[in-house]
C-alpha cells in the first residue's frame, strides 16, 4: 500500500497493511534542516523543501506545511505577531479587546499577509508533489478565540458576558472556515482541528463553547480529525455519544493521558482513534527501544482496528532527536502482527 491507499482505507474502516503514521511535524522539519523558526513563516520555498526532505527522511504518511498556524491567521486578522529566529512565534498584541472590535473585524485576504501566504502556497507545493496526503491544520473555534483575545480577558467574559463569548466564537468560525477553504483550494485533502484548551473547561462549557461549533467546520473536507490535548478522559466519558454521532468527524486524536482501547469502546468504534505516544518526554528524551515498545503497546491497545492511526499526543518538538522519530515511524512497520 502507498500512503494514499493506507490513509483513505483507514478512514473508511477498510483493511490496512499497517497503521498510518500521522506525526504532527511542523517546525521540527525546519530546525532539522538548518532553518530558523521564522523562516518557516517567511520563505515558502525553504519551508516546503524542508518538509519534503523530512518526509523522505522519516517516511510517514501525512504532510503539512505547519502544525500551529493560528498565530499567522490571527496576524492576518490584525494581531501583532513576533517571529523570532530561535523559538516559536507569539502574539504581542491581540486584535480583539472589546465587543466593538467584533463588529469591525472582517475576514481578511490571507494572501496579503506574508505568513499566511507562505502557508497557503506551501500547501500547494506539497500537494503538487503528490507524495502523501496533505493536511490542513487549524486551531478550533475555542482555541482560536483565545488567540484573538488575551486569555485572562476572555476567561473573565465566560461568567461576565457569555453572549460576547459566543459572538466571538461565531466570528472565529467564520475566520477558520475562510482559512481552511483557502488551504483546500491549494490542495489539502484532510482537515485537522486542534482544540488545545479543553481540559481547562468544565464539561458543560466544553460543549457550549467548543463542540457545538464544530459541525459547521466539518462540512468542508471529506475527512476530518479532531485533536484534543491533555487530560480529557472525563470529558470523553460525558460526550462520547455526541462525538460518535458528530457528522463529518472521522478520527479523534488523543494524547498519552487517554487510553486508546477505552476510548474506542466509549465511541463504539464508530470513529477512528489517532494516538497516543508521549511527545513531551518520551519522544524527545526516551531511548529508541522505549519508543518502539510504546508504539507496539499503542497498536496492541487498538486491537487491530483499521481506523487506528499512530500519532503523538501533539506536535513533535524541534529538539526531538532524528533517531527517535525514525524509531517512532519504523515501529509501525515492524509491529509483529
Amino acid at each position: 500500500m502507498d500512503s494514499f491507499e493506507r490513509v483513505i482505507s483507514s478512514f473508511k474502516n477498510k483493511h490496512v497493511d499497517r497503521p498510518p503514521v500521522f506525526p504532527h511535524i511542523g517546525d521540527h522539519a525546519g530546525i532539522k534542516n538548518g532553518l530558523t523558526y521564522d523562516i518557516m513563516y517567511k520563505d515558502v520555498k525553504k519551508a516546503s523543501k524542508a518538509h519534503l526532505k523530512t518526509l523522505n527522511l522519516y517516511g510517514y504518511d501525512f504532510i503539512e506545511i505547519q502544525v500551529e498556524p493560528s498565530f499567522s491567521v490571527a496576524e492576518a486578522c490584525g494581531a501583532k505577531v513576533n517571529y523570532p529566529k530561535d523559538k516559536n512565534p507569539w502574539i504581542e498584541q491581540h486584535v480583539i479587546r472589546s465587543e466593538n472590535d467584533l463588529e469591525t473585524l472582517e475576514v481578511p485576504d490571507f494572501m496579503e499577509t506574508q505568513s499566511t501566504k507562505v502557508l497557503i502556497e506551501g500547501t500547494q507545493i506539497l500537494a503538487d508533489e503528490n507524495k502523501v496526503p496533505v493536511v490542513a491544520f487549524m486551531t478550533g473555534p475555542l482555541t482560536f478565540s483565545l488567540q484573538l483575545m488575551p486569555y485572562n480577558e476572555l476567561l473573565v467574559q465566560f461568567n461576565k458576558n457569555p453572549q460576547f463569548v459566543h459572538n466571538l466564537i461565531l466570528l472565529s468560525v467564520r475566520l477558520i472556515k475562510a482559512y481552511i477553504e483557502s488551504l483546500k483550494d491549494a490542495g489539502a485533502q484532510i482537515l485537522i482541528i486542534c482544540e488545545h484548551d479543553v481540559q481547562m473547561l468544565s464539561p458543560r462549557l466544553f460543549k457550549d463553547y467548543c463542540l457545538d461549533y464544530l459541525p459547521d467546520l466539518f462540512k468542508i473536507y471529506n475527512y476530518n480529525i479532531l485533536h484534543m490535548c491533555g487530560k480529557i478522559s472525563s470529558h470523553l466519558k460525558i460526550f462520547a455519544d455526541y462525538l460518535k454521532n458528530l457528522e463529518g468527524l472521522s478520527t479523534l486524536n488523543i494524547g498519552s493521558n487517554v487510553d486508546i482501547e477505552i476510548t474506542q469502546q466509549l465511541l463504539d468504534y464508530k470513529i477512528g482513534i489517532a494516538g497516543n505516544i508521549d511527545h513531551i518526554k518520551l519522544l524527545p528524551t526516551g531511548h529508541p527501544e522505549e519508543i518502539k515498545m510504546a508504539v507496539y503497546s499503542a497498536i496492541k491497545r487498538s486491537g487491530g482496528n483499521p481506523r487506528f492511526m499512530l500519532a503523538p499526543g501533539c506536535e513533535i518538538t524541534s529538539d526531538t532527536p532524528i533517531e527517535n522519530v525514525k524509531t517512532f515511524v519504523k515501529a509501525a512497520e515492524t509491529y509483529p502482527n
